[in-house]
């Protein structure tokens, strides 16, 4: 764990079913309209790894799965790969996931993480984009433009 760790919180209501947010999160053919073009992979259960691989096939980021509970929680160990391993335990991001009537609350955590390797990575706009994307693709079928070129 890195000597100063952090946790970041994020959260957003989605006009969408908490099973169509967890199909977001969970199935890389949906993933990868928003979540930076990537696609991910992995079988879900506790234990496994999940990739993240952009289009050219490259590893992205990656991790193992800590705890599932199908359509209202996701916990993962979360290894970014553009930046170079600090060495330390991943971070962890926890995804949870309450319905609100029709809608979802999806609340975005992610700790352990100092808050220099936090900023380096720019991971804040990063989760900022990554779900304000799974926003919109879920309540108009269109996910945002990328902020990166």
């Amino acid at each position: 764990m890195s000597a100063n760790p952090s946790a970041h919180v994020y959260e957003i209501i989605i006009g969408s079913t908490p099973e169509n947010v967890w199909r977001a999160l969970t199935d890389g053919e949906v993933t990868q309209k928003y979540y930076f073009n990537t696609r991910v992979e992995s079988d879900w259960t506790v234990g496994s790894d999940f990739r993240h691989y952009d289009r050219e096939g490259g590893l992205s980021s990656e991790g193992k799965v800590l705890a599932v509970e199908p359509l209202s929680h996701l916990k993962t160990t979360f290894e970014p790969k553009w930046i170079p391993s600090d060495g330390n335990e991943p971070s962890t991001v926890d995804w949870d996931l309450k319905p609100l009537n029709s809608s979802t609350l999806l609340k975005l955590t992610h700790a352990n993480i100092d808050d220099a390797t936090f900023a380096e990575a720019e991971m804040h706009v990063g989760w900022i984009y990554i779900i304000s994307s799974m926003k919109s693709l879920l309540e108009t079928s269109k996910a945002l433009p990328s902020i990166y070129s």
